[in-house]
This record gives C-alpha cells, structure tokens and sequence, in this order.
C-alpha cells in the first residue's frame, strides 16, 4: 500500500497569513516627530528634542446682525458631534427672522442680537417623526437654542454656546440652498 505523504505546509493557513499581512498593512505608521508629546532628555540622552507647539487659537469675535445672515448648518452639537447625513441647519434672515430645519421637522420663529447676545423669540415647527437617533438630537438642539449665553465667529465657524456644556454650538456657513 502506498503512503500518503502530507506537505509541510497547508493551503488552509492561507486566508490566516493574508488576513495578517491586510491587519499589519493598516497598521498606522509612526506619527511625525512633531505631534509627539516631548519629553525632558534622560540623562543618558543628551540630544536637544525640538518642542511642540501648540498652534495658536483663531480669535473669537462678537458678530453683527449682518455676520449672520444666511444658513448655517451644524457641525457639532456642543461636543458630541452629530449624525452624518441629517442636516441640522439655521438660517438667519436679516430681518429678525430664522428659520431652518433640526434634522428632521423644520421650524420658523424670531430671534434677537446685542452685544454678542442672540436670543430666539418663540419657534413653530413641523411634527413628523423620524428615527429615534433623529428625533434625539433635533431635541437637544431646539432646548439649546432656548439656553444660548453667547455667540461668536471663530474662522469660518458661528459658534452658539449654551448654558450648562463645555463645547459651544459649532455651526458653518452653508452656499446655496438649504435642502429638506
């Protein structure tokens, strides 16, 4: 009878050596030098380490009435980012007039500016449901905008902070129309 000889390797480790070589390919590389935090040299290690630096903060200033005008859409709702793909958006007529849309009802209501101080008049809105993701953050949107302490321009951004959260309101300008 003949004997059955096996090779020393098998195919079947295939798909695990493949999926390692994919795993170690996406592996992130080396940040550069000069986002790594610093450290004091060790004794042993005489060479000078160039510092980090931090970038310097754009300056925030109080926005006109006419600063506002348009439509903004929102970036970040007070550090916990927001849902892709949900437009929460705020348009500022120039009239005392805003409008927009929390991401799934739109509204309509009034608002005033002094000295860095926005404030809405009462807001009527549209009642559809959406998913509960959805619904959630129009919520804690609309209740931001009856807490606003203060707004701001800081680059391209309209930043709108609220009483009660670290991480302002941080919104864009929008070109064109705002969509449903």
């Amino acid at each position: 009878m003949a004997e059955i000889v096996r090779p020393a390797f098998s195919f079947a480790v295939l798909p695990v050596l493949f999926s390692a070589l994919v795993v170690a390919g996406c592996a992130p590389s080396d940040p550069p030098r000069d986002q790594v935090d610093q450290v004091s040299p060790s004794a042993h290690d005489q060479t000078e380490r160039p510092q980090a630096t931090a970038a310097a903060a754009p300056t925030e200033r109080i926005p006109e009435a006419t600063d506002l005008e348009g439509a903004w859409l929102l970036e970040d709702l007070g550090g916990r980012g927001v849902i892709d793909m949900v437009q929460t958006t705020i348009e500022f007529d120039g009239n005392g007039g805003v409008f927009g849309s929390g991401g799934c009802n739109r509204y309509t209501g009034s608002y005033t500016l002094e000295d860095g101080r926005l404030t809405f008049g009462p807001l009527a809105g549209t009642k559809k449901m959406c998913p509960g993701a959805v619904m959630d953050q129009e919520d804690r949107f609309h209740r931001a905008l009856g807490a606003v302490e203060r707004i701001a321009l800081e680059g391209p951004f309209l930043l709108i902070f609220v009483e009660a959260t670290d991480q302002p309101l941080r919104f864009t300008r929008m070109s064109g129309e705002v969509e449903d």
